[in-house]
């Protein structure tokens, strides 16, 4: 089959509506998958979806690609990809498939193609599925398979809470931004005991407020206009298939994600001290900090939740923490993403600890950072650029640590004894990625100058595009 290979990203499928996806992709997709696991001894797959539009089109035509190879499918529906993970160990699939594009606009759609329990393929695995639907490389079933539909929202929502006791009747703002997370967070959380504070929870696959991205500093700000307003403690957002989260505190701050990982790493050293802590190389300097401080070990290593999941059954580490929200608390739960989870999580410890959200990060050594900011650069371009980049921030910084070795994957991060910044390629997307900080706000800013300045220099760079993320953080200082 004629299909568009860079689709087949790092550690999923992602590709436009229309141009590189149809219900035809995605039955062929059904057959090279469903050939793939038959392969490897596995014939009973699962099978569920985000919102967007084409969620129902394409999950039903997966399906029927999935029966004719002869596998036995349960369809979930419409669910979180965390509950998707968590369903495999509750209905004993090794397999399956979910269909989403995470953040990405709603003209994308995508694929997470899943082969042990919390474990999706990546790299070669991809790739091998690349060619398999370029040569329909297919094994029809002796038998064609059946599906059953299973509602496993209930078991979910029991299991979450019998692990994961809050104590406190807490005030918590919910703001899905029209996605998901908004049909099954509040519910949990009020079963948990919380007073909710519902906010664009009605699903919409139009993305009427723009993508659901935590890590967006509209989205952000938005909140802390409705956890103010509420007078809430907290409030959390999520993104289109809800296993990442966004917080504010009670006070109206944005606290991005990599303090919430050293927020997390701090709880789970108390429960397990002396583990493994491991987390991505966008991660402000705060984490490996608060780590050593809590005594535990920290690790670093490459952007992408599929990677550090697999680097995690080699290392064991107790939890992993992104900047952009994916949270696995290996040692409590499963090697998988939740967001719900983490959302109990963080209540639960901020509840035992009688503390609020802004007091928990008061006590953390602290760096003026930006938010995850994202810029345009097309995929046949990305990686290129990041090695035309590397030398002139090795010679602009001769005195840095550099890493960009197998820990930084597809870029580089410098640090310096007050300040860190990194930029990389997505896996999954054609932009690059941008974080720094600086000890102080002087630094700070002088760093946002620096890679403006630097970025500016190069025409692949768009600008203007609807995929670009918080480039106002750099903007602002150089024009």
């Amino acid at each position: 089959m004629n299909i568009n290979p860079r689709i087949f990203r790092g550690y999923d499928l992602r590709g436009l509506v229309g141009k590189d996806l149809s219900p035809e992709v995605a039955e062929h997709l059904g057959r090279a998958y469903g050939t793939y696991m038959k392969r490897h001894g596995i014939t009973r797959l699962v099978v569920g979806r985000d919102s967007r539009a084409t969620g129902p089109t394409y999950s039903a035509a997966l399906i029927q690609g999935l029966l004719w190879t002869g596998a036995e499918v349960v369809d979930i529906g419409m669910t979180l990809v965390g509950t998707f993970y968590w369903s495999q160990y509750h209905l004993t699939c090794k397999g399956g498939v979910f269909v989403s594009a995470s953040h990405n606009p709603p003209e994308y759609n995508g694929f997470k193609f899943a082969n042990d329990f919390s474990e999706t393929l990546v790299s070669d695995g991809m790739q091998e599925l690349r060619r398999m639907v370029q040569e329909e490389d297919y094994e029809e079933g002796p038998v064609h398979g059946s599906v059953a539909v299973q509602d496993i929202r209930e078991e979910y929502y029991r299991d979450l809470l019998s692990r994961i006791m809050i104590g406190k009747k807490l005030r918590v703002v919910v703001d899905a931004s029209c996605s998901t997370a908004g049909a099954f967070a509040p519910d949990l959380l009020r079963r948990a005991g919380c007073e909710v504070i519902e906010k664009n929870c009605e699903v919409d696959p139009s993305f009427p407020l723009g993508v659901a991205d935590p890590t967006s500093s509209i989205i952000a700000t938005r909140v802390r206009g409705e956890v103010l307003e509420a007078h809430a403690d907290i409030g959390f957002t999520y993104d289109a298939d809800g296993d990442r989260i966004g917080i504010v505190d009670e006070k109206g701050d944005i606290i991005w994600n990599d303090v919430l990982t050293a927020i997390f790493a701090t709880d789970v050293l108390h429960n397990h001290p002396g583990a493994t802590i491991m987390y991505n190389i966008l991660c402000s300097k705060t984490v490996e900090e608060t780590i050593v401080r809590h005594r535990g070990i920290p690790f670093m290593w490459r952007v992408g939740h599929s990677f550090l999941k697999k680097k995690n059954q080699e290392i064991g580490a107790a939890f992993i923490g992104e900047l952009s929200g994916h949270f696995f608390f290996s040692k409590d739960f499963y090697n998988h993403d939740d967001g719900l989870y983490a959302t109990l999580r963080l209540l639960s410890y901020l509840a035992r600890t009688q503390q609020t959200l802004s007091q928990a990060v008061a006590v953390l050594p602290h760096y003026a950072s930006s938010p995850e900011i994202k810029v345009y650069c097309a995929d046949e371009n990305k990686e290129a650029l990041i090695k035309k980049i590397s030398p002139i921030l090795r010679t602009a910084y001769p005195d840095a640590q550099v890493i960009d070795d197998e820990r930084a994957g597809d870029g580089v991060r410098l640090n310096l004894p007050d300040a860190m910044f990194v930029v990389r390629y997505s896996q999954n997307g054609p932009y690059l990625t941008i974080k720094f900080e600086g000890k102080t706000n002087e630094r700070y800013h002088e760093l946002a100058k620096f890679i403006h300045d630097l970025l500016k220099k190069f025409p692949e760079i768009d600008w203007n595009s609807s995929i670009n993320l918080n480039v106002e953080a750099l903007k602002e200082e150089g024009e």
